[in-house]
C-alpha cells in the first residue's frame, strides 16, 4: 500500500493559557518543547504516516487540522509558524 508522507507542521502555543501539559503524555508524533515564548510544537510525519494507517491518528493531514488537535490536547493560542522561524535558534532548519 503506497501513501503520501505527510508535511512537518510547526506551531507555536501559549504555555500561559494552555491546561498543564505533562511531556510523558505528547503522541510520538508530535515534539513539543517550551521556551520563554511558550510551546513549539511539531509534527513528526514518519509517525504520524504511520499511526494514520494503523487507525491511531484520525486526522487530515492539514495546518488546521493539527491545529484542531492541538487543541483538543489542551494547547490554547495554538498559531501556525514558518519552520525556520520555529528553529531560528538551532543550528538546523526543516
Amino acid at each position: 500500500m503506497m501513501f503520501n508522507s505527510g508535511k512537518i507542521y510547526c506551531f507555536r502555543a501559549s504555555w500561559e493559557l494552555s491546561s498543564p501539559i505533562r511531556k510523558q503524555t505528547i503522541p510520538d508524533w508530535l515534539s513539543v518543547e517550551s521556551n520563554w515564548q511558550g510551546y513549539t510544537i511539531w509534527t513528526v510525519p514518519w509517525i504520524a504516516d504511520v499511526a494514520r494507517v494503523l487507525g491511531a491518528l484520525e486526522i487530515e493531514d492539514s495546518s488546521d487540522a493539527w491545529k484542531s488537535y492541538l487543541e483538543s490536547l489542551g494547547f490554547q493560542n495554538v498559531t501556525p509558524v514558518f519552520g525556520e522561524d520555529l528553529f531560528e535558534d538551532k543550528l538546523y532548519s526543516i
